[in-house]
């Protein structure tokens, strides 16, 4: 039986450790990444819609949305109304839509905690980190002890905003409100031991 030496053995074996070597420096690389990048965090309140359904039912289903908007028009004072488009646009990763109706809620309860925290977020995916930052502030303004504001800006002022100064005072805000959060807080200490 002849067999087909158009690829010596040897020379397969350095292209599969080339290979393996590049899947090693692409993982390195989203390691070091993600290590060097840290998301905020998104705190929300899990609600039901009005008109029963839940937010999970809503996710991307484009009839719940128009339901919703059609709701919003018979009623331009509904927040629940606004805050499932909100969320619902949100999962959809619809930044901008999303953040026409926090700004909605905001004109009409403009200390709306929840509001001022998805907007915020919404602003942080767009890379508007210091407008993300705002509303984080006016949240603490609202809560001073609110740790997922103070985490959040714990990670917009270390990495986005370079001002460790600030960061470290809202890491360490985390930690001193001890949370029932335990992987808040070791984040916030991971945080705070790497600066």
């Amino acid at each position: 039986m002849e067999t087909n030496n158009a690829f010596p053995q040897a020379a397969r074996r350095r292209a599969l450790y080339f290979l393996l070597a590049c899947l090693g420096v692409m993982l390195f690389a989203a390691v070091n990444y993600r290590v060097e990048n840290p998301s905020i965090v998104q705190h929300e309140e899990r609600r039901e819609m009005p008109g029963g359904g839940g937010m999970e039912q809503m996710g991307g289903d484009m009839a719940a949305v128009s339901s919703m908007m059609k709701k919003l028009q018979e009623n331009p004072e509904d927040i629940e109304a606004m805050r499932a488009l909100g969320m619902s646009f949100m999962d959809m990763q619809a930044w901008d839509r999303a953040i026409s109706f926090w700004d909605m809620i905001l004109e009409r309860s403009e200390n709306d905690v929840m509001a001022l925290n998805q907007k915020g977020f919404c602003l942080f995916e767009l890379e508007k980190y210091a407008e993300a930052a705002e509303f984080f502030e006016r949240m603490l303004a609202i809560e001073q002890k609110n740790f997922h504001a103070h985490y959040n800006l714990g990670v917009i002022y270390k990495y986005y905003l370079t001002q460790p100064e600030k960061a470290v005072a809202h890491f360490q805000a985390v930690i001193d409100a001890a949370p029932d959060d335990p992987g808040l807080v070791s984040n916030a200490q991971r945080e705070l031991g790497s600066k």
